[in-house]
Parts: structure tokens; C-alpha cells; sequence
């Protein structure tokens, strides 16, 4: 199974950070970690709640998860205004980087792969800082848009 990988990661960086903080194994936010490995990335908070509904977990229990796997680093969260103002969020296993154009107009994102971006953040040196992973969000207007506003 094609998830399997990522939730095997998931769940032992999972498991370090419940030992780490002395926190109790639940079997509840491994199955709300599962549906997150199946649910196409980036997702919002309202469509993994709507997963786990079947399973017959609350809405805090997804949203406590969510909070627990952004403190473990499973899960990177960045808000978005796509029609209305959004938070999504995306196993940070599945990519190491992330580059999108958004328009602001119609909200369509497209995903891009700029290797002079990626070059120029790996090879940037931080001070007191060892990066991990990083995403770029451009924003602006799309052919399509543009072409509305010509053609008005």
C-alpha cells in the first residue's frame, strides 16, 4: 500500500515524541494519523474531521491530533486564502519542499519546481538554525484571470 511508508514514519516520529514528553499511547490519534496518510495532501482540518468521522472520532480529538502532530513535526500547517481564509495542512514526510503559484482571484494553485529556488535555500547558511524542509507560496494573477479582466 502506497500510504504505508509515510504512516510508518509518521507513527515513529509520533512515538519518540510521546516518549520524549511522557505522554500516553492512544490508539485514537494513530487512527486520526492513519486518515491523515490517506487523505490527498495539502488537506484542511474540516476534511480529515469528515474522515474520521466513520471511525467515530470527535471533531476536538482531530483538532487536539492536528496540534499534537505540528509540535512532532508529522505535519506542517500554512494558511491560504482560497475563496475564504483557510489553514491546510501536509505530512512534512511526503515532501522535503513545496513551491505553488496561487491566484489570489480564483484560487487555483499550480504546483511549480524551480531547481535556482531549491539551490539557493540548501545551500544558505543559517546562523544557530539547521533548516529542514521549506515551501514558497507565490501569489498574483493567473493567465486566466487576466484575460477576464482584458476581455471585460
Amino acid at each position: 500500500m502506497e500510504t504505508l511508508k509515510p504512516y510508518k514514519a509518521a507513527l515513529t516520529r509520533l512515538n519518540a515524541y510521546i516518549g520524549e514528553h511522557e505522554m500516553r499511547v492512544s490508539r485514537v490519534r494513530e487512527m486520526v494519523l492513519e486518515q491523515v496518510c490517506l487523505l490527498p495532501q495539502p488537506f484542511t482540518a474540516d476534511r480529515l474531521a469528515k474522515a474520521c468521522m466513520a471511525e467515530r472520532i470527535s471533531v476536538g480529538t482531530v483538532y487536539n491530533a492536528l496540534d499534537l502532530f505540528l509540535s512532532a513535526q508529522i505535519l506542517h500547517a500554512s494558511k491560504r486564502q482560497r475563496g475564504q481564509a483557510a489553514t491546510e495542512y501536509e505530512l512534512i514526510t511526503s515532501r522535503q519542499t513545496r513551491m505553488q503559484i496561487i491566484c489570489q482571484r480564483c484560487g487555483r494553485v499550480s504546483e511549480i519546481h524551480d531547481k535556482a529556488i531549491e539551490r539557493l535555500v540548501q545551500e544558505r547558511k543559517y546562523s544557530n538554525f539547521n533548516a529542514s524542509h521549506f515551501s514558497v507560496f507565490v501569489y498574483g494573477e493567473c493567465k486566466h484571470c487576466r484575460r477576464k479582466i482584458i476581455e471585460q
